[in-house]
């Protein structure tokens, strides 16, 4: 977890929390800076894709931390004009967040893929999909569906015990 932010009151479901500002940067330049904590990858589709890099200046948005049941959806909108490749990221509430209650969205898988071998989600959710405990269950369950498919089992664990 990181810094995390709080409501200091009640926000009803569908309202506007808040916009993900910061540095409009390439995808090849945001490669480049060797921080990428703040990064808020904008996935255009056609092109050259662009971030949001938070890092240096941004609000209070770049300390919002993923929860794997999220109270915060983004929401990609255009104020003054319609390039596809610069949307701005507002933040929606999607239920009713009680006052006192931490803010959250959804990192993502991409973000998972990359940053799930440095650490583990630490959200508490009981519907956590990248805690520790979590991870274990799907190597576990990956192990399980491949011996039923009569594969050799090559887990760690598998591989640690000897015959």
């Amino acid at each position: 977890m990181g810094w995390g932010v709080r409501s200091l009151q009640d926000i009803p479901p569908g309202t506007f929390v808040c916009e993900y500002v910061g540095e409009l940067i390439s995808d090849s330049e945001a490669d480049v800076r060797e921080e990428d904590s703040y990064l808020f990858d904008l996935d255009n589709k056609d092109g050259e894709v662009y971030c949001i890099d938070a890092r240096f200046y941004g609000n209070v948005s770049r300390f919002i931390n993923h929860h794997c049941e999220p109270n915060l959806v983004p929401v990609r909108v255009f104020m003054a004009h319609q390039d596809l490749r610069f949307p701005r990221i507002a933040f929606f509430s999607t239920r009713l967040i009680e006052a006192g209650e931490q803010l959250g969205f959804d990192y993502g898988e991409r973000f998972w893929d990359i940053k799930g071998k440095l650490f583990s989600c630490r959200c508490g959710s009981p519907k956590c999909r990248h805690s520790s405990a979590a991870l274990a269950q799907r190597q576990a369950s990956a192990a399980q569906e491949a011996q039923e498919d009569g594969l050799p089992d090559t887990s760690s664990a598998a591989a640690a015990d000897p015959l």
